[in-house]
C-alpha cells in the first residue's frame, strides 16, 4: 500500500487529498499507529520519489509531496508537543482559555455523536467515524470545530470520544487536533473563527455524494440544496421524502445563534482571566473550568457476551475426577513406581467424562507429582544398564497386570513407565469412540 500511494497516488495528492469521499489519501495512519510501519521508512520513500520527479522534471509532483511531507511532520509536532507539555491531554495549552464557560451539555453531545445535528456534512462525517472507525482529517475538523464552536462542549469531550472509535486512534495527534480547533495554541485557528458547515459542503463535497453515502434520508435531495435542506421549498423535501424533524433533525442551533453564543462565551472568557490576574496577585488560587467539569464516561461498544456451550461428548477428553485419584497414586508410588493399577484406571474410566478446557487446573495438574518428569542427562551406557537391572522387574509387572486384566475385564491398560528416571507416568485409559 505504502509503495502504490508513492509511486501513484502522492502525484495527486494535493488536487485529490482534500476531497472527503473515497480513497484520497494515503490511508497509512493505522498503519502508522499499531507499528506496521514506520515514519522513518514513509520518508524515506517519500524523499526517493521526489527526487525522481525533480530528476524528470515533473513540478507538478512537487505540491503533493510538500502537503503530504507536511502532514507526516504535524504527526511528529505532535509527539513534541505532548513531550515538553505533558498536561495537554487534560487542559489547554495556554492560560486563558481555562476561564472559557463550556457548556455542559450530555443531550447536545449524545445528538453530536449520533450525527443528528441537522448538519448534513457534520452528521455524515459521524455517522462514517462510528461505522467505520476512521474518516478524512478535513471532516475531523469540521465535526470537532463543529462540538466546541457550535455546542462549546468541552473538548476533552471529543478528544475522548475520538480516542474511543477512531481505529487509527493516536493520543499525540487527537489532542494536537482538538486544541488546533479549540484556539488553545498559539498557532491554531482563533477561538473566534466559525466555520460554516454549509459552506464548508459545498467546498468539500460539492457534488453531494459523501452526504449522499452516509445519511440516506437525503439521498434523493438535489445538489443543491444537499448541504442545507431547511432552504429547500416545501415540493423538494416532499419528492425527496425528507420531513425535518420527522426522519432527519432540524439544525441543533441556528448560525446566528451560534454566533452570539460564541461571542458572549469568548467575553465571559475575558472577564474572567482578568479577575483571576487580579485574584492571583492576591495570592488567591484560580482553578481551570474544565477541573469543575465533571467527568464524561463515553459509550461504549457492548458486545454480546457468549453463552457457556459444552462441548460435545465423542469430543471429550476423560480424565480422573476422583478426590482419592492422587492419593491412591501416591501409594502407588511409594510401593512400586513400574506397576499401574487396574483398579484405579477402571475408577476413572468409571467416573464422568468432562472436558479438559473446563477443568480449573488443568494447567497446574502437569505441574504436579503425578506429572511427567524430564530425566536428567545421562550416558547412553547408563541408560543400558539401568534398562537391563529393571527388566526383571519390568516382566513380573506386566504377568500380573495381564492377569488381572483377564479375570476382571478385556480393559485396554497402557503401561507409561519411565525407565530412563525411574518414576512412572500414569495416564488415564482412554474410551473408544
Amino acid at each position: 500500500m505504502l509503495e502504490e500511494f508513492v509511486c501513484h497516488g502522492l502525484l495527486e495528492y494535493s488536487k485529490h487529498g482534500m476531497k472527503v469521499g473515497g480513497t484520497t489519501t494515503s490511508l497509512l495512519s493505522p498503519y502508522l499507529h499499531f507499528g506496521e510501519v514506520s515514519v522513518r521508512k514513509v520518508y524515506q520513500l517519500v524523499r526517493m520519489q521526489q527526487i525522481k520527479l525533480e530528476n524528470e522534471e515533473r513540478s507538478e509532483a512537487e505540491e503533493g509531496v510538500h502537503f503530504f511531507l507536511r502532514s507526516i511532520g504535524l504527526r511528529e509536532y505532535s509527539r513534541y508537543l505532548c513531550f515538553n507539555f505533558p498536561f495537554t491531554h487534560e487542559r489547554s495549552l495556554l492560560g486563558n482559555l481555562k476561564h472559557y464557560p463550556w457548556r455542559v451539555d450530555e443531550d447536545r453531545f449524545k445528538s453530536w455523536r449520533q450525527g443528528m445535528t441537522g448538519y448534513p456534512l457534520v452528521d455524515a462525517g459521524m455517522r462514517e467515524l462510528w461505522a467505520t472507525g476512521w474518516t478524512h482529517n478535513r471532516i475531523r475538523v469540521i465535526v470537532s470545530s463543529f462540538a466546541v464552536k457550535f455546542l462549546l462542549i468541552p473538548w476533552t469531550w471529543g478528544m475522548k470520544y475520538f480516542w474511543d472509535v477512531l481505529l487509527d486512534a493516536d493520543l499525540e495527534s487527537d489532542i494536537l487536533g482538538w486544541q488546533y480547533i479549540s484556539g488553545s495554541l498559539p498557532d491554531g485557528h482563533e477561538l473566534s473563527r466559525l466555520d460554516n458547515p454549509e459552506v464548508q459542503g459545498q467546498k468539500y463535497d460539492p457534488d453531494g455524494e459523501y452526504v449522499r453515502t452516509w445519511i440516506p434520508e437525503l439521498a434523493r435531495m438535489p445538489t443543491e440544496w444537499i448541504h442545507h435542506p431547511w432552504d429547500a421549498p416545501g415540493c423538494i423535501l416532499e419528492v425527496a421524502g425528507v420531513e425535518l424533524g420527522f426522519n432527519y433533525p432540524k439544525p441543533i442551533v441556528e448560525l446566528h445563534i451560534a454566533r452570539e453564543c460564541l461571542d458572549d462565551a469568548i467575553s465571559t472568557m475575558w472577564q474572567l482571566d482578568t479577575a483571576a490576574k487580579l485574584a492571583e496577585s492576591d495570592g488567591e488560587v484560580v482553578e481551570d473550568n474544565l477541573s469543575n467539569i465533571k467527568s464524561f464516561d463515553i459509550p461504549k461498544v457492548v458486545l454480546k457476551e457468549t453463552s457457556p456451550s459444552a462441548l460435545p461428548v465423542n469430543q471429550k477428553v476423560p480424565y480422573a475426577s476422583s478426590k482419592n485419584h492422587n492419593a491412591k497414586l501416591k501409594e502407588l508410588k511409594g510401593s512400586n513406581k513400574h506397576t499401574i493399577c487396574v483398579d484405579t484406571i477402571r475408577s476413572s474410566k468409571i467416573e464422568g467424562t468432562n472436558s479438559v478446557a473446563n477443568l480449573p487446573v488443568s494447567r497446574k495438574r502437569f505441574g504436579s507429582d503425578t506429572a511427567f518428569h524430564v530425566p536428567c542427562c545421562s550416558s547412553s551406557a547408563e541408560v543400558h544398564s539401568r534398562n537391563q537391572d529393571h527388566c526383571g522387574s519390568l516382566v513380573g509387572s506386566s504377568r500380573y497386570l495381564l492377569q488381572e486384566a483377564g479375570k476382571n475385564c478385556a480393559d485396554e491398560v497402557e503401561d507409561n513407565s519411565s525407565s530412563d528416571s525411574g518414576t512412572s507416568i500414569s495416564r488415564p485409559s482412554k474410551r473408544a469412540a
